[in-house]
């Protein structure tokens, strides 16, 4: 159940306590019919809602708002004036730069826009304790998605770290038993052992320096591991998306951070892959990585790595059904959200290895005229609206 701190304002001539007691328990109810809310008394530790009971509670909103966060949530009756006085405490916010929201409508409305503003709650306070690496530079070809660390702190609450691509390296060599049961799980899924071995090695590597650096997730420098150990990072990251610890490849800021908003949101790593092919007219794209969440898929297997044919990639098999394709902006001025349908899993040898063919509800042009880089983020279900209030909310 969920906890929501009501704060009651109400006229000072209002002089109906009994009346007002009553109105509130029926509205309540119609609302939460189900009672998956619990709704107490003033508790600056919850989210918390301002139920404007009557006109005229103007003046007790603006004597008691600073000692609550931004931002403000107006619950709205439709009698008693209620939302004469919450628009004119929105304009009050708003004037003092503030953010606030008005909560209206039918009861089942209303109910959505409470569930969504837990969901939010949550989620920013999951994202007000995370700390994120980024192991190595960017990649190369990454040319649009520099990432201020200042702005994240401020605009997400994330705090950013610069972690040596040396260090990483040392790990991997410092790595010298695998689990047993790590192994097994995966040796009937191919017969290159040595392989096997080696990609286990990194995975635990990064999770070392997660666990030192006390990292709820990291974005890593992978290609330059084709060159430096001739092997790929793939199999780790499905490992460790799978276990909640955020891995995003090349580098990538942005994205990295978009799989944080998703797993903050949804409570699980989201899919980040790379456009294949876009057909404009049908508005079907084909987006594809070598690196999947493994419990984004039904079942998997290994490969090699698609632009090097060393190491892991791995081709995961991802159930047909909505699913939601959102990106924020380099600057983290906008974020990007569209719907669509998984229609099937191609199996085309020239592309990354898990691959997915979407029909997307909207325009393909949306992408393609103003994108935020190359790389999207992929999370189940049709929330497109709940990703977008998440990013409005988080100011």
């Amino acid at each position: 159940m969920n906890k929501i701190a009501l704060v009651r304002l109400c006229s000072p001539l209002s002089g109906q306590e009994t009346a007002l007691k009553e109105e509130e328990t029926a509205f309540l109810k119609a609302i939460d019919p189900k009672g998956e809310f619990l709704f107490v008394n003033e508790d600056k530790s919850l989210p918390s809602l301002f139920f404007i009971q009557t006109g005229g509670s103007e003046p007790g909103f603006k004597a008691r708002y600073l000692d609550y966060p931004e931002p403000y949530y107006f619950l709205v009756t439709g009698t008693r004036n209620s939302l004469a006085a919450s628009l004119e405490m929105l304009s009050f916010v708003h004037s003092k730069g503030k953010k606030g929201k008005i909560v209206m409508g039918d009861p089942k409305s209303i109910h959505d826009e409470i569930a969504a503003y837990l969901a939010y709650y949550k989620a920013k306070e999951e994202l007000s304790n995370l700390r994120l690496g980024v192991i190595g530079k960017p990649s190369d070809w990454l040319i649009a998605s520099n990432v201020d660390y200042k702005k994240v702190k401020a605009k997400l609450g994330i705090e950013m770290v610069d972690i040596d691509y040396q260090e990483f390296l040392e790990e991997i060599d410092g790595v010298k038993e695998i689990e047993e049961s790590l192994i097994k799980r995966f040796q009937k899924k191919t017969k290159r052992q040595e392989d096997l071995i080696e990609s286990l090695k990194i995975y635990k590597a990064l999770k070392n320096i997660c666990l030192k650096h006390r990292l709820g997730g990291f974005t890593l420098r992978c290609f330059d591991l084709l060159s430096l150990k001739h092997q790929t990072s793939c199999l780790a990251f499905g490992i460790l998306n799978e276990e909640g610890i955020l891995s995003g490849c090349e580098g990538d800021v942005p994205a990295l951070l978009t799989m944080a908003l998703g797993k903050a949101l949804f409570g699980y790593a989201p899919f980040m892959a790379n456009p294949s092919r876009f057909d404009m007219e049908t508005n079907v794209a084909i987006y594809a990585h070598c690196t999947i969440p493994l419990d984004f898929v039904s079942s998997f297997t290994l490969g090699t790595h698609f632009e090097s044919g060393l190491g892991f990639g791995i081709r995961g098999e991802v159930k047909e059904g909505p699913i939601t394709c959102f990106k924020i902006s380099p600057d983290l001025s906008d974020i990007m959200a569209l719907e669509g349908e998984i229609k099937h899993n191609p199996n085309i040898p020239t592309m990354c290895r898990s691959q997915i063919e979407v029909k997307f509800d909207s325009p393909l042009s949306e992408i393609v005229d103003s994108p935020f880089g190359n790389h999207m983020i992929f999370a189940f279900n049709k929330n497109a609206a709940l990703v977008k209030g998440l990013f409005a909310f988080l100011g």
